[in-house]
C-alpha cells in the first residue's frame, strides 16, 4: 500500500479557501503569500505589522523550510492567543497540516476536527475532512493486524463523499476508500487462510464467503474462490467431513452463482 505524507493541497489552495483574493494571476508562492497578508517586501514586518500576522508568517516560514514542529507551535500559538484574529481559523487548519507532516496524525485529526467543529460553513471543511480520513488511512496497518483505523477511513471520508459529492476530494477519497476496501478484503482472506490450515473449516469458509459477498471487486475474490473449490472437491471426495454450519447469507453472492452454476449450499 503506497502512501505519501505530503500535504495534497498547497499552502495558497488553502489560503484562497479561507480568505478569497480579488482577481487571479500566476504570481510566485512567496509572492502571493505576501499579498494575502498584506506584506510588499521583507521590511514590512518593522512598519507596524500586527502580531498576528508576523505569527502567520513566521509559521508559514517554518511550513516551507520542512520545520512542522516549530510550525505546529506557531500555529497553536496564534490560534490560541488570538482566537478573534482573521488569522485565526487558518492557524487552526494549519495546525493540523503541521502535525500531520510530522507524523503525528493522531493529533493532526483531533486538530482537523475541531476546525470542522468550530467552522462547520466554512469552504474549507471538505479538506478537513479529507485530511482526518487521510490522518485514519496513515495508520492503517496490514492485512495481518488489527483493523480499526481501516475502517475510521472508511466511515470519515464515505461521510465526506456522502455530504460533498462534489468537493475536489471526493474523487481522491473515493480512491482512498478503494483502498481501505481492498486491505478489508485482504485482512478477510488472511484470518480465513488461517482457520483453513488450522482445519476450521467452517470459520474459514465463513470468512472466504464474506469476502465474496462485502469485496466482490477486490483482488482476492479469486483466490477465496480457489480455496472453497479446494474445500468442495475434498469433502466431495471424503477426504474432510462436510460442515453445514455456514452462514446462509454468504451464499448469495453472484461469484458463487457463476461459478458454481447455481449451488448456494454445500
Amino acid at each position: 500500500m503506497l502512501k505519501s505524507g505530503k500535504i495534497t493541497v498547497t499552502f495558497l489552495a488553502l489560503s484562497l479557501l479561507l480568505f478569497p483574493l480579488a482577481g487571479c494571476g500566476g504570481f510566485s508562492a512567496g509572492d502571493t503569500f505576501n499579498r494575502l497578508f498584506g506584506f510588499q517586501s521583507g521590511t514590512d514586518r518593522d512598519l507596524g505589522a500586527e502580531e498576528p500576522q508576523l505569527l502567520a508568517q513566521d509559521a508559514q516560514e517554518r511550513m516551507d523550510a520542512d520545520d512542522y514542529k516549530d510550525a505546529a507551535e506557531l500555529w497553536r500559538r496564534l490560534k490560541d492567543q488570538y482566537p478573534y484574529s482573521k488569522y485565526a481559523a487558518l492557524g487552526e487548519l494549519k495546525l493540523g497540516d503541521a502535525l500531520y507532516l510530522q507524523g503525528n496524525y493522531v493529533e493532526a485529526q483531533g486538530a482537523y476536527e475541531d476546525f470542522e467543529r468550530l467552522h462547520p460553513e466554512n469552504d474549507a471543511v471538505p479538506y478537513a475532512v479529507y485530511q482526518q480520513g487521510m490522518s485514519q488511512y496513515m495508520r492503517m496497518h496490514g492485512i495481518d493486524r488489527d483493523q480499526t483505523p481501516t475502517i475510521q477511513t472508511i466511515q470519515t471520508l464515505a461521510r465526506l463523499v456522502e455530504t460533498y459529492p462534489d468537493s475536489q476530494y471526493a474523487a481522491m477519497a473515493r480512491a482512498r476508500i478503494a483502498e481501505a476496501q481492498n486491505n478489508l478484503a485482504g485482512h478477510e482472506f488472511y484470518v480465513g487462510e488461517f482457520y483453513y490450515r488450522r482445519k476450521d473449516y467452517a470459520a474459514a469458509l465463513n470468512r472466504f464467503m464474506g469476502l465474496l459477498q462485502y469485496y466482490p471487486d477486490s483482488g482476492y475474490h479469486q483466490r477465496a474462490l480457489n480455496y472453497i473449490a479446494e474445500y468442495k472437491s475434498r469433502a466431495a471426495a471424503g477426504e474432510i467431513e462436510e460442515t453445514g454450519n455456514i452462514r446462509g447469507s454468504a451464499f448469495d453472492s453472484p461469484f458463487i452463482q457463476e461459478n458454481y452454476e447455481g449451488e448456494n449450499q454445500f
